[in-house]
């Protein structure tokens, strides 16, 4: 407090005291002000000017005046500041803690979510690729089934027709007739099974010998 604001200053606030009381207030108050007027970020990018604000704003509140003490302020002079340290109130540090850990889990359900549908369509692809192995493993056995029909087809209709070209060049060149064929087929058959264990009543006649 300068010399010639001594007699105002007890006038004004009656004690030692009581002056540095508001004096403390006033500075809080200035302090409070320039806060308010920069962003979080700020205090790390413009520690300068916001020092320099805050010592504008602390002169107009001690001082009355930035040129000098007036009736306006406390009596105070604001000789000079230095913003040396920042600390965030507890209530904001709650408040980014508690966001960052939302947004870490909003980063993890979305990783998890991800994760499950990829692995949804990696199975959903797999599926699918077996479905079409089995599906063309069928249709591979259907279409050999069928050849496998075909030829068993042609193998019995050649045979069949080999079969009647022989009863007929048969029929031919022994003149025989419908019984005459009848016991060619017999003896042909009875030929082909060299162990064929028989047993017949009488009368028995197991070749139709005669009838040729």
């Amino acid at each position: 407090m300068p010399a010639d604001a001594i007699v105002k200053a007890v006038n004004s606030y009656r004690d030692y005291k009581t002056w540095v009381l508001v004096v403390e207030a006033a500075g809080n108050s200035a302090v409070q002000h320039t806060c308010s007027e920069f962003n979080v970020t700020d205090f790390q990018t413009q520690r300068i000017q916001i020092q320099s604000s805050m010592h504008d704003s602390l002169r107009m509140k001690l001082q009355g005046s930035p040129s000098g003490i007036t009736d306006d302020g406390v009596y105070a002079f604001a000789s000079s500041l230095q913003l040396k340290n920042v600390e965030l109130p507890w209530e904001y540090k709650n408040a980014i803690a508690g966001k960052q850990q939302a947004e870490e889990d909003i980063a993890l359900a979305k990783n998890q979510r991800t994760q499950e549908t990829t692995k949804a369509e990696t199975e959903q692809l797999a599926a699918v690729e077996e479905a079409r192995k089995i599906m063309d493993k069928a249709y591979n056995d259907g279409n050999v089934t069928i050849i496998e029909a075909e030829l068993k087809a042609q193998e019995t209709l050649f045979a069949f027709v080999k079969e009647q070209e022989v009863l007929s060049q048969a029929k031919s060149l022994f003149s025989l007739d419908a019984n005459g064929v009848l016991a060619y087929m017999s003896n042909q058959l009875y030929a082909s099974t060299p162990f064929l264990e028989a047993s017949f009543g009488e009368p028995a006649r197991i070749s139709r010998k005669d009838e040729l």
